[in-house]
């Protein structure tokens, strides 16, 4: 009886959430960020209807970084019904205080795993970044000097990414680096400040995966 209960409760939340989603013009890049979403935490869920793998982030998981993703897509509604259930939906599945999303423009596919204390002001963020936390993406100097970030790029546990610079598709951070130049694709960034080896990025990471082909 019990947990018939918690089953009804749990449709009865989600369902202001599922018809914000339906309404949202950014529907289609929010189903990319669940996909994407279940693949890095290597759920088995290939036959899931959305809304179960939606259901499966917001209870099983309770990620809360996959919150402030979903509520970064769905932005500022113009009509007072999806601005009433915004509301809503924050105040049933608070996302994460400490993870800032300031970009303007952020690709399908972002994960941020432990997203505590992460920043991330960047001009752009390309397709499939892979975010963790303590993670600064911002200015160096000047307010518009911000950091474009390519696709499937892959930013670890309290990196520095400062400046007017380019960070090439498949490039690696290492953890703590601090990264003030550009990075071509499919490198690595160690250290402070850091060091850059060419052909060292995490591609095969990808095409194990299945995610891009070989």
């Amino acid at each position: 009886m019990i947990q018939v209960l918690r089953k009804l409760t749990r449709k009865m939340e989600l369902y202001p959430l599922r018809l914000l989603l339906e309404r949202s013009p950014s529907k289609a890049m929010i189903e990319k960020d669940i996909h994407r979403w279940i693949l890095m935490h290597n759920r088995p869920m290939s036959g899931s209807s959305v809304p179960e793998k939606l259901a499966w982030l917001m209870y099983a998981m309770n990620l809360e970084e996959f919150r402030n993703v979903l509520f970064y897509r769905i932005g500022t509604p113009t009509k007072f019904l999806d601005r009433s259930l915004l509301s809503l939906c924050k105040t049933l599945f608070p996302p994460r205080g400490t993870l800032l999303l300031a970009t303007s423009a952020i690709g399908p596919g972002l994960v941020i795993m432990h997203g505590f204390g992460t920043f991330v002001d960047a001009e752009k963020v390309g397709e499939n970044c892979l975010i963790f936390q303590d993670v600064v993406i911002g200015c160096k100097n000047e307010k518009n000097d911000r950091p474009t970030i390519g696709n499937y790029v892959h930013i670890s546990v309290g990196a520095k990414v400062l400046g007017n610079i380019t960070i090439g598709d498949h490039a690696v951070i290492a953890a703590n680096s601090v990264v003030t130049k550009d990075m071509p694709p499919n490198s690595l960034a160690v250290g402070i400040p850091a060091r850059i080896i060419r052909n060292a990025g995490n591609r095969a990471e990808y095409v194990a995966s299945g995610d891009i082909p070989a």
